[in-house]
């Protein structure tokens, strides 16, 4: 390099965090752009895939140009298959490098205010149509980078002004569908019905939507899922996907995916792409979706998982082998080495290694969920299952979306964006800390959080009781400001490991804190429904707290042993944890 010449550094951005590579982009110091999506299709004839694939393009970028979009002609872009479940982490306009997201160049950012997205302004376009004049939407000499995909697919909505908003497809089923790799690879898996994506729903005497999650679904998608249930308009969004590719593949076509918004009516819409042609006119094509601001059909979300979600405490012989040869805890002495460089590849994981989940920071912004209670349950602690002794084996490095179904050396994995990462957090409240605090010090018994919340408080308010005159026992309220509220509930189950023991706790915000200790339904099960257990709880707590508080003494019918101590108490979560470990310890 010449004296004085020096390229200019990428400018510093958030980068799009990422502990696995994708293995189909190519393995270089290279910095690659996501230029557009192809098809969708099985790409490989000879493997029975459980889900599709998309066809990505992308074109190499040199950084000295600081524009960074691709090189050469578009008969040069590299196009390669990635299973749609993947398709979360893809946006236009992205910047890759060794396999792995690198960075979001510096588009041109625009909100669309009170944007009117119904039947009158929205429509389904391709992305080589046409317009009125003999133009095109998008002409070559602006945007060469679909050429490849002229019969792909765009949401064109119609603004006041006359001008044009144009968002690819698939960037609609990412933002708004693409909470998981196990909801977008259901999406894609047509036909779609609404028992793949939930078993039941139904709102509660105040008006709390309730939703049970199908199987495998995380909690992550939960939101998606609910504003599916609760509005024909968001299902057929879904559906339409899955369909629109069905259809095509039927006729002979290429599968290019249809879709629209999971609603009617108006939002705050912030994006991120370019105008085609003069700025500020004529037409406004979207890389990416950054926030909506269309309500949810909720006032608030209480989700539970299906039995399958949650981890089974009382494991045969079986089970306890897999864990032993997939390594529950990562250990050494018969578990399995921890993997140097996971990757994504395009093959079905094997139905025989146990799962991970890998969470990333949200890419997605719904402003509506900002102030809206959003919880359900959480696995806090899990003991691993003893192993057997003897070599670790080989780490796994292999890692796939999608349902698990080959026999290959491959570990499923579910993608997900933690909701909680764009939501306001909120200290917990003292007894909260202290309590979580202290079970996470323990190691004799499992803990799921039932009242997980997305703001981090993990605490929901108590269900009022009004006596025949409709008083409420002012022992039930706090002061908070000028004002009174409910008192906090933190709940939780603790499980014995291996074992069908297990209680259902509920700690109630207080100066002096105990835990009121109920049964979990079905204890004889592997799988005690900690779902049903905590809602017939939730209703009878309150008055189980009163009694406690008056009397000093647990209500007959539960469990007598507990702690008495204050929040604030130095040595409170060493009381805590004691009682948690010696918890089934004691006679009944």
């Amino acid at each position: 390099m010449g004296t004085g010449l020096s390229f200019p550094k990428p400018p510093k951005l958030e980068p799009i965090d990422s502990a696995l590579t994708v293995r189909a982009f190519p393995k270089d110091s290279n910095l690659w752009r996501i230029d557009w999506f192809g098809p969708i299709a099985f790409p490989n004839r000879y493997e029975r895939n459980s889900q599709p694939s998309v066809l990505v393009f992308i074109s190499q970028v040199e950084p000295q140009t600081q524009t960074y979009e691709g090189l050469g002609h578009y008969n040069q872009q590299r196009k390669l298959w990635v299973s749609v479940g993947t398709a979360m982490l893809l946006r236009i306009g992205d910047i890759w490098k060794n396999q792995r997201p690198y960075f979001e160049p510096p588009h041109t950012n625009h909100t669309f205010s009170s944007l009117v997205v119904d039947r009158s302004t929205l429509s389904i376009v391709k992305a080589g149509s046409g317009t009125a004049d003999g133009s095109f939407l998008l002409p070559l000499p602006d945007h060469p980078w679909h050429m490849n995909n002229t019969h792909s697919y765009c949401a064109q909505v119609e603004l006041p002004s006359g001008n044009l908003l144009l968002i690819p497809c698939m960037e609609l089923v990412r933002f708004y569908f693409g909470s998981s790799s196990t909801l977008l690879s259901r999406i894609f898996t047509p036909p779609l019905t609404t028992d793949m994506l939930y078993t039941d729903y139904g709102y509660d005497e105040r008006g709390k939507l309730v939703v049970m999650l199908a199987d495998f679904l995380p909690a992550d998608s939960a939101e998606d899922i609910a504003r599916i249930a609760t509005s024909k308009v968001a299902l057929h969004a879904a559906q339409l996907i899955g369909n629109s590719c069905q259809q095509a593949s039927a006729l002979g076509q290429e599968a290019y995916p249809m879709a629209r918004f999971p609603f009617e009516g108006k939002t705050d819409l912030k994006v991120a792409g370019r105008w085609i042609g003069k700025p500020g006119s004529g037409t406004f094509l979207v890389y990416r979706i950054e926030s909506c601001s269309h309500p949810f059909p909720f006032k608030a979300l209480k989700y539970q998982l299906s039995s399958l979600q949650k981890p089974r405490y009382k494991p045969g012989p079986e089970h306890r082998a897999a864990q032993a040869a997939t390594g529950v805890d990562g250990k050494s002495g018969g578990g399995t080495r921890p993997p140097k460089d996971p990757g994504l590849v395009e093959t079905d994981a094997s139905k025989s290694i146990t799962p991970q989940v890998f969470r990333r920071r949200a890419t997605r912004k719904f402003t509506d969920l900002e102030n809206k209670r959003v919880w359900g349950t959480s696995i806090t602690k899990q003991l691993a299952a003893q192993q057997a002794a003897g070599k670790p084996h080989p780490s796994i490095e292999d890692h796939a979306v999608g349902e698990p179904s080959s026999a290959e050396r491959v570990r499923a994995v579910t993608l997900t964006e933690a909701a909680e990462s764009h939501v306001r957090q909120v200290a917990p409240q003292p007894f909260v800390r202290v309590t979580l605090e202290a079970l996470a010090l323990q190691n004799a018994v499992n803990v799921e959080l039932l009242t997980t919340t997305r703001d981090g408080s993990n605490a929901v308010p108590l269900e009022l009781l009004a006596d025949e005159d409709g008083v409420i026992d002012d022992a039930l309220l706090v002061r908070s400001g000028f004002r009174h509220r409910a008192r906090l509930a933190l709940a939780f189950a603790l499980r014995a490991p291996e074992s069908d023991r297990g209680a259902l706790c509920i700690v109630i915000e207080a100066s002096t804190i105990f835990p009121l200790v109920y049964p979990l339904a079905d204890e004889a099960a592997d799988i005690a429904d900690s779902d049903v257990a905590l809602e017939v709880a939730l209703r009878r707590c309150a008055a189980d707290f009163l009694e406690v508080e008056n009397s000093g003494t647990q209500p007959s019918d539960m469990k007598a042993h507990g702690f008495r101590v204050k929040a604030d108490d130095p040595g409170a979560a060493q009381i805590i944890s004691a009682w948690a470990a010696n918890l089934f310890a004691a006679p009944d």
